[in-house]
């Protein structure tokens, strides 16, 4: 059976060791810039450079984050820098989510393997096929997909497939949020984010609160625990076990690597059937390593993920957004500030207990003395703290664990076992040649003197040369040859062990080391990049070039996204809409036709927008009813899309041809590179990034790009549905309220026919008041998106805009509330 990965998380260097020692396959790990987790103990340049060796000399890999969108001024300017020097030390392969950087990385260090992250959001085999000639050799799977699917990419790619089985899930598809970004400025695209799902809301339908006010945590997944599933893992054709926890503490990652090495090796070394009974057989050993894995973390125990369903109330914590610990006994009784509380779960001394109410803690205390399961035990607790009889109590830090984990894993480190020989022969100098798994070297040393009283027996040699603990290394053969009658200082021993095995240490980590070919960057003396370093066929500008659609039009175009036809009659009646986009999660196949006809008929543009997901079962039903798309051909100007799933079934299914495609603003192109990536796949239409401010759009272009100027914005795109987490699956796609803590209300739709959730901003997007720097960025359209709006509304909204950007007039409209977005502020 092929062996399985177990790939770690290494927030910091300790992390890093405690991951090595638990025995890791490979670490994921962030330098000082660029990677999804930038509030991690982060890695300086000198210590990752001493983490790629401590890695390399454990005959591990390790694998550099550069999984964040990029600003073309960081692309330009501070990549190339950044990654060439762990690129020269032997880093293994780089994790990433940025088109533009996967083609800069792909052109100028070409033998790097890359990574795709879980952050491009790649839901089908379809999307890979884009990839695969970009030096992308591992897939990183999106965390909503089920075990089905990911046996279909394994049917149909070469790539290696990397799959998250332990730790945090996020709410929103990866790669799609923007809820921190919009609400506070720190962007999860960005490597910043704020986690604002972990916050409590309440949800709303016409008014009227839907959600229990004991369940607020509505957006906060358990962690993902697939220990159980192994089997199942292994057996979709998964090659690497991702465990997320960049941000948590080396104890966390050891004890979660240690189990999964554990139960991964058990079912590779004895096969399913074996395997099986094994666990059948030791069914307690399995559940207390389970309540370990849920003492070190866990939020309102685990779940499966979506691995074995599409979405469901119980993946969701409801009650607790952080650490739940492990419910181990109950208050019987009180007396005075004094506790009686029955114990569950065996008690260590200096375990971190929680009494609680309804999952709301009441009093959290150190216990002193441990106790054992079925004991009573007596709790001083401070006066007019509410606790009584009946409460839980949780344990919320195993005293015990930790220390066994730090003993195992932290404070003692493996040693690699290698072979040692040592020849002392009278009037030569001594020899000592030391190997590890067939890479040997030879240490020289001071010439051998006879003995004049003493002779150096092997044993005292042996003793000296043996003393490695302050290094990687422990003998596990030493042969010595020695003549008789012989003296060697032990300083001379020590002398030539130490620079033996610094030289054994130096050969193992520099045959990973390379040197930068044929890359089309230029340095100069001081070590900074050379400007204009791009190939003179790079067709940098080719879309920012004015065009003649570009001279010929006298005003900037105007473009109305609607989600469904509701509002079309209205947006058909203002005579200066220019194109009318028409989403399809909720447009009939069989109305496409008569739908463009109409808006054509009305001298508009029509576009289909397609959905914000595109999985295997939207896919069918795209593919059995294409013929009805294929109908309307003629009449449809292009289609806005959201993912690479759909640019390969427009392409490959539908052949249309790619001119005619434009990508939506969460198919990201933050630089140039990202840009040239897609117009060597055809594409030269974009939509503007929303988190960057309009000095980087200026800086980027967007001649080639619609600027969203005014709607509620997606914050989250989920296969989760709220509506199914708070009142059961209706089946019916409808609005909702979702208000946080501060009486924000966002909008919520259940898009049930492809059945994905959306949660819009509560404030829309307006630049109705920044015609003047929306203008200077010369963009092919103004785009207004409508969701929520009222006919009256939308006809008032176009019309505002029409007087402003078409016609030069002061505005006719006053918005009560709107945001900006970041075309101001810009993100980090």
């Amino acid at each position: 059976m092929k062996k399985i990965e177990i790939l770690a998380p290494a927030g910091s260097f300790e992390s890093l060791i405690a991951a090595v020692n638990a025995n890791a396959d490979a670490v994921y790990i962030g330098g000082s810039k660029f990677g999804a987790r930038a509030y991690a103990n982060n890695l300086i340049e000198e210590d990752m450079r001493k983490a790629i060796d401590y890695a390399h000399l454990h005959g591990k890999n390790i694998y550099l984050t550069i999984n964040t969108l990029l600003k073309d001024s960081e692309v330009e300017n501070e990549l190339y820098e950044y990654l060439v020097k762990y690129y020269k030390h032997g880093i293994d392969a780089v994790i990433v989510q940025d088109v533009g950087v996967l083609k800069f990385i792909h052109e100028h260090f070409k033998d790097l393997p890359i990574h795709v992250s879980t952050q491009m959001t790649l839901t089908m085999a379809g999307g890979l096929k884009i990839l695969e000639e970009m030096g992308v050799t591992r897939l990183v799977t999106s965390r909503e997909l089920n075990l089905a699917e990911i046996k279909i990419f394994r049917e149909n790619t070469n790539l290696e497939i990397e799959s998250f089985v332990h730790g945090a899930l996020c709410y929103c598809y990866s790669g799609q949020c923007l809820m921190s970004s919009m609400l506070g400025g720190r962007s999860g695209n960005r490597g910043r984010c704020a986690q604002p799902c972990r916050m409590p809301y309440e949800l709303k339908e016409d008014g009227r609160a839907i959600s229990n006010l004991n369940h607020k945590y509505l957006l906060s997944p358990k962690d993902i625990c697939t220990l159980s599933m192994v089997p199942d893992l292994i057996e979709a054709g998964i090659d690497s076990f991702k465990i997320e926890g960049r941000m948590k503490r080396p104890e966390y990652t050891a004890v979660v690597v240690s189990k999964y090495r554990k139960y991964v090796d058990l079912y590779t070394d004895l096969g399913k059937d074996q395997y099986n009974r094994y666990i059948e057989k030791n069914k307690k050993e399995y559940e207390d390593d389970i309540v370990e894995l849920m003492d070190i973390y866990n939020r309102g125990s685990f779940t499966n993920g979506y691995y074995d369903t599409h979405n469901s109330k119980n993946m969701i914590s409801l009650d607790r957004p952080n650490h739940n610990g492990i419910l181990i006994g109950s208050v019987i009784g009180v007396k005075g500030n004094t506790a009686q509380i029955k114990l569950s779960h065996n008690l260590n001394p200096q375990d971190l207990l929680e009494i609680r109410e309804k999952n709301e803690g009441i009093y959290e205390f150190t216990v002193k003395n441990g106790g054992e399961r079925g004991a009573v035990i007596q709790a001083n607790f401070l006066p007019k703290s509410p606790v009584k009889k009946g409460q839980s109590v949780y344990r919320t830090k195993n005293q015990r664990l930790l220390d066994e984990i730090k003993g195992l894993y932290i404070d003692n480190g493996i040693k690699e076992k290698i072979q040692g020989r040592f020849i002392g022969k009278t009037g030569e100098p001594m020899v000592f040649e030391v190997s590890l798994s067939g890479i040997s070297v030879k240490e020289y040393g001071n010439v051998v003197e006879p003995a004049l009283n003493q002779p150096m027996s092997k044993d005292k040699i042996r003793t000296q040369l043996e003393k490695t603990n302050a290094t990687e290394f422990v003998f596990e053969a030493l042969e010595i040859i020695i003549d008789d009658n012989i003296f060697i200082p032990v300083a001379f021993l020590n002398e030539i062990r130490r620079a033996a095995l610094i030289k054994l240490e130096v050969k193992i980590v520099e045959q990973y080391r390379r040197e930068v070919i044929n890359s089309n960057i230029s340095i100069s003396d001081d070590g900074k990049i050379n400007k204009n370093n791009h190939r003179e066929d790079d067709p940098i500008e080719s879309s920012q070039e004015k065009t003649s659609e570009d001279r010929e039009r006298d005003s900037i175009g105007l473009s109305v996204n609607l989600i469904d036809t509701r509002l079309l009659d209205t947006v058909l009646s203002i005579e200066e809409v220019d194109n009318v986009y028409i989403d399809m999660a909720e447009l009939p196949f069989e109305t496409i036709n008569e739908t463009a006809l109409k808006v054509v008929n009305n001298k508009k543009n029509f576009y289909l927008v397609l959905p914000s997901v595109f999985r295997r079962e939207t896919c069918e039903v795209f593919l059995k009813k294409k013929e009805f798309i294929l109908e309307a051909l003629d009449n449809i100007k292009g289609f806005l899309i959201k993912n690479f799933e759909e640019y390969d079934y427009l392409v490959n299914d539908l052949k249309v041809t790619p001119s005619k495609i434009i990508l939506d603003y969460n198919v990201y192109t933050m630089n140039k590179e990202s840009k040239k990536f897609y117009e060597n796949r055809g594409i030269t239409h974009y939509t503007a990034s929303v988190e960057l401010n309009y000095g980087e759009l200026r800086e980027l272009g967007c001649r080639d790009s619609d600027i969203i100027v005014y709607g509620h914005l997606p914050l989250m795109v989920s296969a989760q549905c709220l509506m199914k987490t708070t009142k059961g699956c209706t089946k019916n796609s409808v609005f909702a309220n979702l208000t946080d803590r501060y009486n924000k209300n966002f909008y919520v739709k259940n898009y049930c026919n492809y059945c994905y959730n959306v949660i819009y901003n509560s404030q829309p997007i307006s630049l109705l008041d920044n015609f003047h720097e929306v203008s200077e960025l010369k963009p092919r359209n103004i785009r207004l998106n409508f969701t929520i709006e009222e006919k009256k509304d939308t006809a008032n909204i176009i019309r505002g805009f029409v007087d402003v950007y078409k016609n030069h007039k002061k505005a006719s409209l006053t918005l009560k509330e709107f945001t900006r977005g970041h075309f101001k502020r810009g993100i980090e």
